[in-house]
């Protein structure tokens, strides 16, 4: 069995403005640096062999305490990413709206195929994460694996472990510096918690 601690990262200034920022880099906010100090507390005595984050600057802020008490080389993933947001990165929707009314209404028509100018559909992006995060559990059998990454590439993993597919994606609430958990065995994949901000 492979365990997977799926930890969004804290708070950014971006995620407080409502702006998009899949790519692109946004500081951890002061909220933010409180929640890492409670997520670190809450996980310095939990089991975990191998930490994983994206190459955004967030994610790794967000485990850097954590890894550093575990003496654990954090590996970075460029497909753990979030979607990216193309043109749109930084603004929020209501600017997209306001500036680009026909993109933003195609936005809405089109769903999980509708791709970001010069970005990313949502299925584009599960993609590259399933396949991503199929190879860590391959990779990590009967391990336990802490991956911090995004509230879109976290939705991603789940849909894909339970269903195989990128139907469920906005069935699940990720918030900042919470916690999922699954345990993947043979292929099945159940979830044992969920979306879990107990400790801030």
């Amino acid at each position: 069995m492979t365990k997977l601690i799926l930890v969004r990262h804290a708070l950014t200034n971006d995620n407080q403005d409502s702006r998009l920022s899949g790519h692109i880099d946004s500081m951890v906010s002061e909220e933010g640096k409180k929640q890492i100090k409670k997520l670190t507390n809450y996980l310095k005595n939990v089991h975990i062999d191998k930490i994983y984050t994206t190459t955004s600057k967030r994610t790794k802020d967000t485990v850097y305490e954590l890894s550093n008490l575990k003496s654990m080389n954090i590996i970075e993933k460029e497909n753990l990413k979030e979607i990216n947001f193309g043109d749109f990165e930084g603004m929020t929707f209501d600017e997209i709206k306001s500036k680009h009314p026909e993109e933003f209404q195609k936005m809405i028509n089109e769903g999980y195929n509708y791709k970001y100018p010069n970005g990313e559909s949502l299925i584009m992006t599960y993609g590259r994460v399933a396949k991503e995060v199929d190879e860590i559990i391959l990779n990590n059998k009967d391990k336990t694996v802490l991956i911090c990454s995004h509230g879109g590439t976290i939705r991603n993993i789940i849909t894909h472990l339970i269903s195989s597919s990128y139907e469920y994606h906005w069935n699940f609430r990720i918030d900042n510096a919470s916690i999922s958990i699954l345990e993947v065995e043979n292929g099945f994949a159940v979830i044992n918690t969920m979306n879990n901000t107990n400790f801030n």
